[in-house]
């Protein structure tokens, strides 16, 4: 990130019960540098991301409840028709997931609704923030046993952190990876991401954290073009269209 390419992430707060309620993770997202002029927005018990440079765009914000989350629910596939499920539970009926890189929650809930209970962990205050607002709103859903039981936002922020009794079957990984072009094909959201977080040049540390603590297995999504990170100790693979989730197996097996 240039130096003359940093802006501080500007904090518009128009509903002062929400952010009176979530006033710890707004104090971290306070200081937080991007690469564009990025704000989060605090209205009508919501809370989105924006940019200024994409004014058409809208908020970026998480909705567990209605839009193409419940669309995807109702008339998505089972564990067959989902990639993501397929690496995570291999031969498990209801796993216990470590998602270690949250974001927005999707891959989660999709894991939650074929029957995994997932904890999740988001390094990026504004992220978790986001994930936080949506995940609260969807406890006042009339599926909030659902969301209570099966997605659980953990308080510490990295799987290195956690010292709870809880191991893991699967913890899945899905870091940010650089943009290898800007076009149509990556989405504005998408961009957006990238503008507040960069990529996560760790990889390599979170696969070996996740290998630690997990019971049977660690998946990796990657873009297909990503390197294999340690072909050593990879074991299978699901490929899609654009993606590769790759197996890795713990370093201990329990």
């Amino acid at each position: 990130m240039n130096s003359e390419d940093v802006y501080i992430l500007e904090v518009i707060v128009e509903d002062e019960v929400l952010a009176s309620f979530c006033q710890r993770e707004l104090d971290a997202c306070r200081k937080i540098l991007c690469s564009s002029p990025l704000f989060i927005k605090l209205s009508e018990g919501m809370v989105g991301l924006g940019n200024l440079n994409e004014p058409k765009q809208g908020l970026v914000f998480v909705d567990f409840v209605g839009g193409t989350m419940a669309h995807r629910r109702q008339f998505g596939g089972g564990k067959k028709s989902e990639a993501v499920a397929r690496a995570c539970f291999g031969n498990m009926n209801s796993p216990v997931i470590f998602d270690a890189t949250a974001g927005l929650g999707r891959d989660a809930y999709v894991n939650a609704y074929l029957g995994a209970r997932v904890h999740l962990f988001e390094r990026n205050p504004v992220v978790r923030l986001l994930l936080k607002n949506g995940l609260d709103r969807a406890m006042s859903s009339d599926n909030s046993d659902f969301f209570r039981e099966r997605m659980i936002l953990e308080d510490v922020s990295t799987i290195s952190e956690y010292s709870g009794d809880v191991v893991p079957d699967t913890v899945y990984l899905d870091p940010m990876y650089p943009e290898r072009q800007k076009s149509a094909l990556v989405k504005k959201e998408m961009r957006t991401f990238h503008e507040l977080i960069g990529c996560d040049e760790d990889r390599l540390e979170l696969l070996d954290d996740a290998r630690k603590i997990a019971g049977k297995r660690v998946v990796m999504k990657n873009p297909k073009w990503a390197p294999i990170l340690n072909e050593k100790v990879r074991t299978a693979e699901v490929v899609t269209k654009n993606h590769r989730f790759d197996i890795y197996s713990p370093l201990l097996r329990r």
